[in-house]
């Protein structure tokens, strides 16, 4: 599995927003997500165990449980070859599902679930729900701009160009791309972006 750093490192303005932890608290579970990101095995550990703390207390938080599920498919990584690692990839996706059937409209909720399965290999068959994912995403960052941050804008739009040039639509990928481009949040995400636009050419 792929880890999906670009994106995530990108919009980590996005926080797990808890009504118990304290400010300090969610920015340590904020950097444990980075450091299990970049691999940090225990930090990934760390993370859900933090997740699951604030699950306890707010079983109704979606937010933090489609990082928790984020964070198993981390996990999973980490694992050696084995049924364990199939099983804490599908444990993730399942918290995943969860949270976004909870809260389909949140994008700080289907946003995380869109990034995570698109670094999954295709054989795991994530392909289409990840592609609807960043179209239903790119519709409301249209109709709704306000709901999202500058970072957030940006990588819907990237990932919405990604997918309909994956479905052979180039016209709407441009869009999706030239879109990206007016939400230039992350400059190497930008250099991705233009690098996108030109091949389309």
């Amino acid at each position: 599995m792929k880890s999906p750093v670009t994106g995530f490192i990108a919009m980590l303005s996005i926080c797990v927003t808890t009504a118990a932890a304290q400010p300090n608290e969610e920015t340590l579970i904020r950097d444990l997500y980075r450091r299990g990101l970049v691999g940090e095995k225990e930090a990934v550990e760390q993370c859900i165990a933090k997740l699951e703390a604030v699950l306890k207390s707010e079983a109704k938080n979606q937010v933090a449980r489609v990082y928790l599920g984020s964070a198993y498919t981390l996990r999973s990584r980490d694992l050696g070859f084995g049924p364990k690692k199939l099983q804490v990839l599908k444990q993730g996706l399942a918290l995943m599902d969860q949270a976004v059937a909870a809260a389909p409209d949140d994008p700080k909720v289907r946003l995380p679930r869109a990034l995570t399965t698109a670094s999954l290999p295709g054989v795991f068959g994530r392909g289409a729900s990840t592609r609807k994912d960043f179209e239903l995403l790119a519709a409301q960052a249209k109709r709704t701009p306000g709901n999202f941050d500058e970072g957030e804008l940006q990588i819907v739009f990237y990932n919405a160009g990604l997918a309909a040039k994956a479905a052979g639509d180039k016209a709407r990928a441009a869009a999706f791309l030239e879109e990206a481009l007016r939400h230039p949040a992350d400059t190497a995400l930008s250099g991705k972006v233009s690098t996108e636009l030109a091949r389309l050419q």
